[in-house]
Protein backbone atom coordinates (compact mmCIF):
# COMPACT_ATOMS: atom_id res chain seq x y z
CA UNK A 1 0.00 0.00 0.00
CA UNK A 2 1.45 3.38 -1.19
CA UNK A 3 0.99 6.71 1.25
CA UNK A 4 0.83 9.53 -0.23
CA UNK A 5 1.29 13.09 1.67
CA UNK A 6 -1.40 15.48 2.73
CA UNK A 7 -2.67 17.55 -0.24
CA UNK A 8 -1.37 21.00 -0.56
CA UNK A 9 -3.22 24.28 0.86
CA UNK A 10 -2.96 26.32 -1.80
CA UNK A 11 -3.07 29.97 -2.21
CA UNK A 12 -6.27 30.52 -3.52
CA UNK A 13 -7.66 28.42 -1.11
CA UNK A 14 -6.42 30.91 1.51
CA UNK A 15 -6.97 33.61 0.19
CA UNK A 16 -10.72 32.39 -0.47
CA UNK A 17 -10.93 31.73 3.02
CA UNK A 18 -9.80 34.99 4.44
CA UNK A 19 -12.02 36.63 1.43
CA UNK A 20 -15.02 35.17 2.88
CA UNK A 21 -14.67 35.47 6.26
CA UNK A 22 -13.99 39.02 5.84
CA UNK A 23 -16.98 39.70 4.13
CA UNK A 24 -19.18 37.76 6.29
CA UNK A 25 -17.37 39.82 9.31
CA UNK A 26 -18.01 43.04 7.68
CA UNK A 27 -21.67 41.99 6.54
CA UNK A 28 -22.99 40.47 9.80
CA UNK A 29 -20.81 43.14 11.79
CA UNK A 30 -18.62 40.37 13.40
CA UNK A 31 -16.43 43.09 15.06
CA UNK A 32 -15.11 40.19 17.02
CA UNK A 33 -13.17 38.24 14.23
CA UNK A 34 -10.63 41.17 13.27
CA UNK A 35 -7.72 40.14 15.55
CA UNK A 36 -8.00 36.42 14.56
CA UNK A 37 -8.38 37.39 10.85
CA UNK A 38 -5.39 39.79 11.23
CA UNK A 39 -3.21 36.69 13.01
CA UNK A 40 -3.94 33.75 10.26
CA UNK A 41 -2.89 36.49 7.41
CA UNK A 42 0.19 37.52 9.06
CA UNK A 43 0.88 33.93 9.29
CA UNK A 44 -0.35 33.12 5.72
CA UNK A 45 2.56 35.49 5.03
CA UNK A 46 5.23 34.36 6.30
CA UNK A 47 7.10 31.32 4.51
CA UNK A 48 9.55 29.98 6.78
CA UNK A 49 8.43 27.62 9.50
CA UNK A 50 9.31 28.62 13.49
CA UNK A 51 11.15 26.10 15.61
CA UNK A 52 11.40 27.83 19.17
CA UNK A 53 12.85 26.54 22.06
CA UNK A 54 10.76 27.36 25.02
CA UNK A 55 10.85 26.74 28.68
CA UNK A 56 11.81 27.56 32.35
CA UNK A 57 14.87 29.71 32.86
CA UNK A 58 17.82 27.19 33.30
CA UNK A 59 16.47 24.21 31.65
CA UNK A 60 19.33 24.49 28.65
CA UNK A 61 17.96 26.07 26.16
CA UNK A 62 20.57 28.29 24.38
CA UNK A 63 23.08 25.62 25.17
CA UNK A 64 21.02 23.26 23.11
CA UNK A 65 20.93 25.68 20.34
CA UNK A 66 24.28 26.45 20.48
CA UNK A 67 24.92 22.42 20.73
CA UNK A 68 22.92 21.84 17.73
CA UNK A 69 24.40 25.11 15.31
CA UNK A 70 27.94 23.62 16.19
CA UNK A 71 29.45 26.80 17.95
CA UNK A 72 28.94 29.26 21.06
CA UNK A 73 26.62 31.52 19.20
CA UNK A 74 24.29 32.20 22.27
CA UNK A 75 25.54 33.31 25.65
CA UNK A 76 24.66 30.88 28.55
CA UNK A 77 25.67 30.90 32.28
CA UNK A 78 24.64 29.82 35.96
CA UNK A 79 21.80 32.71 35.74
CA UNK A 80 18.93 33.52 33.90
CA UNK A 81 20.50 35.29 30.86
CA UNK A 82 18.73 35.52 27.62
CA UNK A 83 16.20 38.77 27.76
CA UNK A 84 15.79 38.92 24.29
CA UNK A 85 14.33 36.86 21.32
CA UNK A 86 16.78 35.33 19.26
CA UNK A 87 16.15 33.86 15.45
CA UNK A 88 18.51 31.42 13.91
CA UNK A 89 18.45 30.63 10.19
CA UNK A 90 20.07 29.99 7.32
CA UNK A 91 21.80 32.66 5.16
CA UNK A 92 24.40 33.35 2.54
CA UNK A 93 26.58 35.24 5.07
CA UNK A 94 26.97 35.34 8.24
CA UNK A 95 25.35 38.30 10.13
CA UNK A 96 22.59 39.30 12.79
CA UNK A 97 20.10 41.77 12.43
CA UNK A 98 19.20 43.98 15.49
CA UNK A 99 15.17 45.12 15.41
CA UNK A 100 14.56 47.31 17.58
CA UNK A 101 10.90 48.39 19.31
CA UNK A 102 10.71 51.39 17.49
CA UNK A 103 11.55 50.16 13.90
CA UNK A 104 14.88 51.01 14.02
CA UNK A 105 17.45 48.22 12.62
CA UNK A 106 20.91 47.61 12.96
CA UNK A 107 23.18 44.92 11.65
CA UNK A 108 25.56 43.69 14.08
CA UNK A 109 28.80 41.49 14.62
CA UNK A 110 28.20 37.85 15.65
CA UNK A 111 30.21 38.37 18.81
CA UNK A 112 28.24 41.40 19.62
CA UNK A 113 24.91 39.43 19.96
CA UNK A 114 25.06 39.00 23.68
CA UNK A 115 25.33 42.65 24.36
CA UNK A 116 21.95 42.38 22.56
CA UNK A 117 20.54 38.99 24.15
CA UNK A 118 21.78 38.85 27.39
CA UNK A 119 20.42 39.65 30.87
CA UNK A 120 23.66 40.82 31.83
CA UNK A 121 24.88 43.13 29.15
CA UNK A 122 21.41 44.19 28.78
CA UNK A 123 19.52 44.35 31.44
CA UNK A 124 16.18 44.26 31.73
CA UNK A 125 16.36 44.95 27.85
CA UNK A 126 17.24 48.32 28.15
CA UNK A 127 18.12 48.98 24.93
CA UNK A 128 14.63 48.38 23.84
CA UNK A 129 15.32 45.20 21.72
CA UNK A 130 12.46 43.79 19.95
CA UNK A 131 14.33 40.53 18.34
CA UNK A 132 17.88 39.76 16.97
CA UNK A 133 18.31 37.46 13.62
CA UNK A 134 20.79 35.73 12.97
CA UNK A 135 21.63 34.33 9.11
CA UNK A 136 24.60 31.86 9.25
CA UNK A 137 26.03 29.74 5.67
CA UNK A 138 26.91 26.99 8.23
CA UNK A 139 23.42 25.59 8.86
CA UNK A 140 22.21 25.34 4.98
CA UNK A 141 20.84 21.79 5.78
CA UNK A 142 18.35 23.42 7.64
CA UNK A 143 17.27 25.29 5.05
CA UNK A 144 13.32 26.13 5.38
CA UNK A 145 13.18 26.44 9.10
CA UNK A 146 13.99 29.08 11.69
CA UNK A 147 15.33 28.16 14.88
CA UNK A 148 14.08 30.93 17.74
CA UNK A 149 15.89 30.81 21.28
CA UNK A 150 13.27 32.75 23.90
CA UNK A 151 13.95 33.87 27.11
CA UNK A 152 13.21 31.96 30.36
CA UNK A 153 10.14 31.46 31.50
CA UNK A 154 9.17 31.58 35.96
CA UNK A 155 13.05 33.24 36.44
CA UNK A 156 12.69 36.73 39.16
CA UNK A 157 13.22 38.55 35.23
CA UNK A 158 9.29 39.31 34.75
CA UNK A 159 9.71 41.43 31.27
CA UNK A 160 11.43 38.04 30.52
CA UNK A 161 8.32 35.77 30.98
CA UNK A 162 6.68 38.33 28.90
CA UNK A 163 9.05 38.42 25.73
CA UNK A 164 8.49 34.93 25.36
CA UNK A 165 4.30 34.86 25.97
CA UNK A 166 4.76 37.49 23.32
CA UNK A 167 6.27 35.68 21.05
CA UNK A 168 4.07 32.39 21.25
CA UNK A 169 1.39 33.26 18.17
CA UNK A 170 4.39 32.94 15.49
CA UNK A 171 5.48 29.01 16.46
CA UNK A 172 5.19 26.26 14.17
CA UNK A 173 7.07 23.90 15.29
CA UNK A 174 7.70 23.69 19.65
CA UNK A 175 10.41 22.17 21.34
CA UNK A 176 9.82 22.60 25.56
CA UNK A 177 12.96 22.21 27.45
CA UNK A 178 12.59 19.88 30.48
CA UNK A 179 15.61 19.91 32.69
CA UNK A 180 15.43 16.00 34.82
CA UNK A 181 15.18 17.79 37.98
CA UNK A 182 12.47 18.14 38.63
CA UNK A 183 11.48 16.02 35.26
CA UNK A 184 7.97 17.76 34.99
CA UNK A 185 6.35 20.47 36.59
CA UNK A 186 2.71 22.01 36.47
CA UNK A 187 4.50 24.82 35.36
CA UNK A 188 5.26 23.10 31.82
CA UNK A 189 2.27 21.42 31.99
CA UNK A 190 0.51 25.27 31.75
CA UNK A 191 3.64 25.74 29.06
CA UNK A 192 2.34 23.26 27.30
CA UNK A 193 -1.27 24.13 27.32
CA UNK A 194 -0.80 27.32 26.21
CA UNK A 195 1.86 25.93 23.20
CA UNK A 196 -0.84 23.98 21.73
CA UNK A 197 -3.25 27.22 21.24
CA UNK A 198 -0.83 27.60 18.43
CA UNK A 199 0.69 24.67 17.30
CA UNK A 200 -0.43 21.11 17.33
CA UNK A 201 3.29 20.44 16.35
CA UNK A 202 4.90 20.01 20.06
CA UNK A 203 7.47 17.99 21.40
CA UNK A 204 9.00 17.86 24.93
CA UNK A 205 13.30 18.19 25.02
CA UNK A 206 14.30 16.52 28.19
CA UNK A 207 17.52 18.24 28.83
CA UNK A 208 21.11 17.18 31.21
CA UNK A 209 20.34 13.54 31.27
CA UNK A 210 23.87 12.94 31.50
CA UNK A 211 23.42 13.59 35.33
CA UNK A 212 21.32 10.25 34.90
CA UNK A 213 21.76 6.47 34.43
CA UNK A 214 20.25 4.73 31.65
CA UNK A 215 18.09 2.55 33.76
CA UNK A 216 17.15 6.16 35.59
CA UNK A 217 16.76 7.64 32.43
CA UNK A 218 14.15 5.06 30.98
CA UNK A 219 12.37 6.06 34.04
CA UNK A 220 12.18 9.22 34.09
CA UNK A 221 11.36 9.47 30.51
CA UNK A 222 8.31 6.92 30.91
CA UNK A 223 7.26 9.15 33.85
CA UNK A 224 7.13 12.40 31.56
CA UNK A 225 5.05 10.47 28.69
CA UNK A 226 2.45 8.90 31.36
CA UNK A 227 2.04 12.57 32.45
CA UNK A 228 1.68 14.39 29.31
CA UNK A 229 -0.71 11.20 28.49
CA UNK A 230 -3.10 12.73 31.54
CA UNK A 231 -3.59 16.10 29.48
CA UNK A 232 -3.19 15.48 25.96
CA UNK A 233 -5.04 12.79 23.68
CA UNK A 234 -2.24 12.90 21.25
CA UNK A 235 1.23 11.75 21.90
CA UNK A 236 3.84 14.53 22.60
CA UNK A 237 7.12 13.15 21.61
CA UNK A 238 9.85 13.31 24.13
CA UNK A 239 13.75 13.38 23.32
CA UNK A 240 16.20 12.94 25.94
CA UNK A 241 19.36 15.33 25.44
CA UNK A 242 22.84 15.85 26.78
CA UNK A 243 25.59 18.59 24.95
CA UNK A 244 28.23 16.40 27.05
CA UNK A 245 30.54 14.29 24.86
CA UNK A 246 29.55 10.86 25.18
CA UNK A 247 25.98 11.90 24.27
CA UNK A 248 26.17 12.30 20.86
CA UNK A 249 23.77 9.41 19.51
CA UNK A 250 21.03 11.13 21.28
CA UNK A 251 21.75 14.09 18.80
CA UNK A 252 21.77 11.48 16.35
CA UNK A 253 18.06 10.84 17.60
CA UNK A 254 16.96 14.29 17.41
CA UNK A 255 18.01 15.10 14.31
CA UNK A 256 16.96 11.56 12.73
CA UNK A 257 13.63 11.76 13.91
CA UNK A 258 12.45 15.40 14.04
CA UNK A 259 14.46 18.18 12.64
CA UNK A 260 15.49 16.54 9.55
CA UNK A 261 12.01 15.65 9.09
CA UNK A 262 10.72 19.24 9.47
CA UNK A 263 13.14 20.88 7.87
CA UNK A 264 12.38 17.94 4.71
CA UNK A 265 8.67 18.88 5.76
CA UNK A 266 9.05 22.55 6.50
CA UNK A 267 6.15 23.78 3.42
CA UNK A 268 4.39 20.84 4.38
CA UNK A 269 4.37 21.39 8.50
CA UNK A 270 3.59 25.29 7.47
CA UNK A 271 0.57 24.52 5.74
CA UNK A 272 -0.67 22.16 8.16
CA UNK A 273 -0.83 24.69 11.09
CA UNK A 274 -1.99 27.28 8.63
CA UNK A 275 -4.60 24.26 7.73
CA UNK A 276 -5.53 24.16 11.91
CA UNK A 277 -5.78 28.17 12.43
CA UNK A 278 -7.98 28.70 8.98
CA UNK A 279 -10.55 25.43 10.10
CA UNK A 280 -10.87 27.47 13.48
CA UNK A 281 -11.48 30.67 12.18
CA UNK A 282 -14.16 29.14 10.42
CA UNK A 283 -15.90 27.10 13.13
CA UNK A 284 -15.81 30.83 14.88
CA UNK A 285 -17.30 32.48 12.25
CA UNK A 286 -19.93 29.64 11.95
CA UNK A 287 -20.75 29.90 15.75
CA UNK A 288 -21.55 33.36 15.13
CA UNK A 289 -23.64 32.78 11.82
CA UNK A 290 -25.63 30.05 13.93
CA UNK A 291 -26.29 32.24 16.33
CA UNK A 292 -28.25 34.63 14.20
CA UNK A 293 -29.85 31.70 12.81
CA UNK A 294 -31.10 30.42 15.97
CA UNK A 295 -32.08 33.62 16.18
CA UNK A 296 -33.71 33.89 13.07
CA UNK A 297 -35.80 31.32 13.55
CA UNK A 298 -37.74 32.11 16.84
CA UNK A 299 -40.68 34.73 16.91
CA UNK A 300 -40.33 38.34 17.21
CA UNK A 301 -41.70 38.76 20.00
CA UNK A 302 -39.34 36.39 21.88
CA UNK A 303 -36.77 38.37 20.34
CA UNK A 304 -36.04 40.58 22.70
CA UNK A 305 -36.04 38.09 25.77
CA UNK A 306 -33.35 36.15 23.86
CA UNK A 307 -31.40 39.25 23.59
CA UNK A 308 -31.43 39.81 27.34
CA UNK A 309 -31.28 36.26 28.42
CA UNK A 310 -27.36 36.69 26.50
CA UNK A 311 -26.61 40.01 26.85
CA UNK A 312 -28.36 40.96 29.69
CA UNK A 313 -29.73 44.31 30.64
CA UNK A 314 -28.08 47.46 28.95
CA UNK A 315 -27.09 48.09 32.93
CA UNK A 316 -25.02 44.73 32.96
CA UNK A 317 -22.90 45.97 29.75
CA UNK A 318 -22.37 49.59 31.50
CA UNK A 319 -21.37 47.93 34.40
CA UNK A 320 -18.59 45.77 32.09
CA UNK A 321 -17.33 48.80 30.50
CA UNK A 322 -17.50 50.51 33.96
CA UNK A 323 -15.24 47.50 35.15
CA UNK A 324 -12.88 48.64 32.41
CA UNK A 325 -12.60 51.42 33.46
CA UNK A 326 -11.70 51.20 36.61
CA UNK A 327 -9.10 49.35 36.20
CA UNK A 328 -7.17 51.93 34.49
CA UNK A 329 -8.02 54.30 36.76
CA UNK A 330 -6.64 52.06 39.80
CA UNK A 331 -3.68 51.47 37.51
CA UNK A 332 -3.28 55.08 37.06
CA UNK A 333 -3.89 56.32 40.64
CA UNK A 334 -0.81 54.42 41.63
CA UNK A 335 1.83 54.78 39.38
CA UNK A 336 2.91 58.47 40.36
CA UNK A 337 3.68 57.48 43.84
CA UNK A 338 4.84 53.70 42.68
CA UNK A 339 7.60 56.09 40.41
CA UNK A 340 8.46 58.67 42.76
CA UNK A 341 9.13 56.33 45.54
CA UNK A 342 11.29 54.31 42.90
CA UNK A 343 13.17 57.27 42.12
CA UNK A 344 13.47 58.28 46.45
CA UNK A 345 15.77 55.56 46.56
CA UNK A 346 18.21 56.87 43.88
CA UNK A 347 17.83 60.10 45.09
CA UNK A 348 20.80 59.96 47.57
CA UNK A 349 23.43 57.85 45.44
CA UNK A 350 23.18 60.29 42.82
CA UNK A 351 23.73 63.18 44.57
CA UNK A 352 26.54 61.87 46.23
CA UNK A 353 27.80 60.75 42.53
CA UNK A 354 27.18 64.40 41.86
CA UNK A 355 28.97 65.64 45.02
CA UNK A 356 32.10 63.79 43.89
CA UNK A 357 32.27 64.98 40.33
CA UNK A 358 31.98 68.86 41.95
CA UNK A 359 34.72 68.59 44.37
CA UNK A 360 36.94 66.81 41.45
CA UNK A 361 35.78 70.22 38.79
CA UNK A 362 35.59 72.67 41.53
CA UNK A 363 39.07 73.82 41.58
CA UNK A 364 39.27 74.35 37.83
CA UNK A 365 36.71 77.30 38.23
CA UNK A 366 38.15 79.11 40.56
CA UNK A 367 39.48 81.77 38.51
CA UNK A 368 36.65 84.22 39.29
CA UNK A 369 33.01 83.79 40.59
CA UNK A 370 31.65 84.48 36.86
CA UNK A 371 34.19 81.39 35.62
CA UNK A 372 32.95 79.15 38.45
CA UNK A 373 29.04 80.42 37.59
CA UNK A 374 29.67 79.14 34.14
CA UNK A 375 31.38 76.36 34.61
CA UNK A 376 28.99 74.56 37.48
CA UNK A 377 25.52 75.66 35.34
CA UNK A 378 27.49 73.74 32.60
CA UNK A 379 29.04 71.12 33.98
CA UNK A 380 25.53 70.23 36.25
CA UNK A 381 23.26 70.53 33.09
CA UNK A 382 25.76 67.53 31.46
CA UNK A 383 25.87 65.47 34.40
CA UNK A 384 22.81 65.89 35.47
CA UNK A 385 21.33 65.09 32.32
CA UNK A 386 23.50 62.07 31.48
CA UNK A 387 22.47 60.38 34.98
CA UNK A 388 18.33 61.61 34.71
CA UNK A 389 18.87 59.84 31.15
CA UNK A 390 20.40 56.52 32.58
CA UNK A 391 18.29 56.64 35.66
CA UNK A 392 15.49 56.48 33.00
CA UNK A 393 16.40 53.84 30.92
CA UNK A 394 17.64 51.57 33.92
CA UNK A 395 13.95 51.79 34.98
CA UNK A 396 12.19 51.58 31.87
CA UNK A 397 10.13 48.50 32.31
CA UNK A 398 9.38 49.59 36.26
CA UNK A 399 7.62 52.63 34.82
CA UNK A 400 6.04 50.56 31.96
CA UNK A 401 4.95 47.87 34.19
CA UNK A 402 1.46 50.06 35.85
CA UNK A 403 1.09 49.85 31.79
CA UNK A 404 1.73 46.25 31.47
CA UNK A 405 0.02 44.61 34.21
CA UNK A 406 -3.21 47.17 32.95
CA UNK A 407 -2.85 45.38 29.88
CA UNK A 408 -3.02 42.07 31.10
CA UNK A 409 -5.87 42.54 33.66
CA UNK A 410 -7.71 44.00 30.72
CA UNK A 411 -7.62 41.43 28.43
CA UNK A 412 -8.90 38.95 31.19
CA UNK A 413 -11.70 41.05 31.96
CA UNK A 414 -12.41 40.73 28.29
CA UNK A 415 -11.57 37.21 27.85
CA UNK A 416 -14.50 36.77 31.03
CA UNK A 417 -17.36 38.68 29.78
CA UNK A 418 -16.99 36.45 26.29
CA UNK A 419 -17.07 33.27 28.13
CA UNK A 420 -20.09 34.60 29.95
CA UNK A 421 -21.94 35.53 26.91
CA UNK A 422 -20.89 31.82 25.53
CA UNK A 423 -22.31 30.04 28.14
CA UNK A 424 -25.65 32.38 28.25
CA UNK A 425 -25.82 31.31 24.55
CA UNK A 426 -25.59 27.94 25.26
CA UNK A 427 -27.93 28.03 27.86
CA UNK A 428 -30.35 30.04 25.68
CA UNK A 429 -29.99 28.34 22.25
CA UNK A 430 -28.20 25.18 22.68
CA UNK A 431 -25.21 26.34 20.83
CA UNK A 432 -22.01 28.01 22.45
CA UNK A 433 -20.33 31.03 21.13
CA UNK A 434 -16.64 30.10 20.16
CA UNK A 435 -13.83 32.58 21.96
CA UNK A 436 -10.58 32.67 20.72
CA UNK A 437 -8.50 34.51 23.41
CA UNK A 438 -9.11 38.43 23.40
CA UNK A 439 -5.60 39.57 24.38
CA UNK A 440 -4.75 43.26 24.13
CA UNK A 441 -1.11 44.52 22.47
CA UNK A 442 0.77 47.25 24.76
CA UNK A 443 3.59 49.46 22.29
CA UNK A 444 6.55 50.00 24.16
CA UNK A 445 6.43 53.43 26.05
CA UNK A 446 9.07 55.96 24.44
CA UNK A 447 11.11 57.93 26.59
CA UNK A 448 10.61 60.91 28.32
CA UNK A 449 12.78 64.16 26.97
CA UNK A 450 14.71 64.64 29.86
CA UNK A 451 15.43 68.73 29.77
CA UNK A 452 17.51 69.79 33.26
CA UNK A 453 16.58 74.17 32.48
CA UNK A 454 18.28 76.85 34.21
CA UNK A 455 21.02 75.90 37.40
CA UNK A 456 20.30 79.63 38.95
CA UNK A 457 17.57 81.83 38.95
CA UNK A 458 19.11 84.66 38.65
CA UNK A 459 22.00 86.35 36.37
CA UNK A 460 24.51 86.29 39.19
CA UNK A 461 27.13 87.00 36.37
CA UNK A 462 25.87 91.25 37.04
CA UNK A 463 27.58 91.30 40.05
CA UNK A 464 30.32 88.46 40.07
CA UNK A 465 33.09 90.53 38.46
CA UNK A 466 32.76 92.90 42.14
CA UNK A 467 33.63 89.89 44.35
CA UNK A 468 37.21 88.54 44.64
CA UNK A 469 36.66 84.53 44.40
CA UNK A 470 39.84 84.05 46.91
CA UNK A 471 37.06 85.50 49.75
CA UNK A 472 34.02 83.10 48.65
CA UNK A 473 35.70 80.23 46.60
CA UNK A 474 34.43 78.29 50.13
CA UNK A 475 31.03 79.92 50.48
CA UNK A 476 30.52 79.06 46.82
CA UNK A 477 31.50 75.76 46.79
CA UNK A 478 28.85 75.38 49.78
CA UNK A 479 26.07 76.91 47.34
CA UNK A 480 27.09 74.73 44.35
CA UNK A 481 26.50 71.68 47.03
CA UNK A 482 23.01 72.53 47.88
CA UNK A 483 22.35 73.25 44.81
CA UNK A 484 22.96 70.02 43.34
CA UNK A 485 21.06 68.19 46.44
CA UNK A 486 18.40 70.32 45.55
CA UNK A 487 18.06 70.09 41.65
CA UNK A 488 18.67 66.03 42.58
CA UNK A 489 15.41 65.85 43.95
CA UNK A 490 13.66 68.34 41.23
CA UNK A 491 14.84 66.13 38.61
CA UNK A 492 13.43 63.13 39.81
CA UNK A 493 10.32 64.21 40.76
CA UNK A 494 9.70 65.77 37.08
CA UNK A 495 11.57 62.12 35.61
CA UNK A 496 8.51 60.85 37.56
CA UNK A 497 5.69 63.45 36.40
CA UNK A 498 7.03 62.66 32.66
CA UNK A 499 6.81 58.63 33.35
CA UNK A 500 3.27 59.30 34.67
CA UNK A 501 2.20 61.36 31.46
CA UNK A 502 3.58 58.69 29.26
CA UNK A 503 2.24 55.75 31.16
CA UNK A 504 -1.25 57.65 31.21
CA UNK A 505 -1.42 58.09 27.56
CA UNK A 506 -0.84 54.62 27.36
CA UNK A 507 -3.04 53.98 29.94
CA UNK A 508 -5.78 55.56 28.09
CA UNK A 509 -5.31 54.04 25.03
CA UNK A 510 -6.02 50.53 26.66
CA UNK A 511 -8.87 51.79 28.09
CA UNK A 512 -10.01 53.17 24.41
CA UNK A 513 -9.51 49.66 22.80
CA UNK A 514 -10.93 47.85 25.58
CA UNK A 515 -14.26 49.53 25.02
CA UNK A 516 -14.00 49.40 21.34
CA UNK A 517 -13.51 45.53 21.57
CA UNK A 518 -16.23 44.89 24.14
CA UNK A 519 -19.08 47.42 22.25
CA UNK A 520 -17.58 45.26 19.27
CA UNK A 521 -18.52 42.36 20.53
CA UNK A 522 -21.82 43.42 21.71
CA UNK A 523 -22.39 44.79 18.59
CA UNK A 524 -21.93 41.62 16.92
CA UNK A 525 -24.09 40.03 18.93
CA UNK A 526 -26.92 42.18 19.13
CA UNK A 527 -27.13 42.34 15.39
CA UNK A 528 -27.20 38.46 15.20
CA UNK A 529 -29.59 38.51 17.64
CA UNK A 530 -31.69 40.99 15.86
CA UNK A 531 -31.97 38.18 12.23
CA UNK A 532 -35.33 38.83 11.22
CA UNK A 533 -37.15 35.37 9.56
CA UNK A 534 -37.07 36.74 6.45
CA UNK A 535 -32.84 36.26 6.47
CA UNK A 536 -33.19 33.03 7.61
CA UNK A 537 -32.43 31.56 3.74
CA UNK A 538 -29.73 34.00 3.30
CA UNK A 539 -27.82 33.22 6.52
CA UNK A 540 -28.31 29.34 5.56
CA UNK A 541 -26.28 29.99 2.68
CA UNK A 542 -23.70 31.73 4.13
CA UNK A 543 -23.35 28.74 6.54
CA UNK A 544 -23.30 26.32 3.81
CA UNK A 545 -20.31 28.16 2.33
CA UNK A 546 -18.73 27.91 5.47
CA UNK A 547 -18.82 24.92 5.98
CA UNK A 548 -17.94 23.95 2.53
CA UNK A 549 -14.60 26.13 2.49
CA UNK A 550 -14.14 23.71 6.56
CA UNK A 551 -14.60 20.58 4.04
CA UNK A 552 -12.75 21.61 1.58
CA UNK A 553 -9.46 22.50 4.40
CA UNK A 554 -10.32 18.60 5.89
CA UNK A 555 -9.92 17.33 1.93
CA UNK A 556 -6.42 19.19 1.61
CA UNK A 557 -5.58 17.41 4.61
CA UNK A 558 -6.79 13.99 3.81
CA UNK A 559 -4.15 11.28 2.47
CA UNK A 560 -4.57 9.49 -1.22
CA UNK A 561 -2.53 6.44 -1.94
Amino acid sequence: MNVCEPASLSDETVARTLEVVEELSERYQIGALEEFLKSCRAFAEEKVLNVAVFGRFKAGKSSFLNHVLGRPLLPVGVVPVTSVVTEIEYGARPRALVRYLDGRRETIPLERIADYVSETQNPENRKQVLSVRVELPSIERYRGIRFVDTPGLESVFEHNTDASLAWLPNVGLALVAVGVDPPLAQHDIELIRNISRYTPNISLLLTKVDVLSEEERAEVIDFVERQLAKYWGGPVPVFPYSVRPGFEHLREQLEESLLAQVQARAGEEHAAILRHKLASLLDECAGYLNLALKSAEIADSERETLRQKILGSGESIEDARLALRLLVRHAAAGSRPAFEALLAEESYALTQRLLVGLAREFPAWTGSLSQAIRGFEAWLSAELAREIAALSARHRQSFAEPARRAARQLSQALQDFRNRLSERTLEALGIPLKTTEMELHLESPRSPDVRIGKIFDHDWELVSFLVPMRLVAGMVRRHFERRVSDLVIVNLSRLAAQWEEIVTAQLASLEKEAIRRLDSLVATVEKLVASAVSEAPKIRADLELVRSLREGLERSNGREG
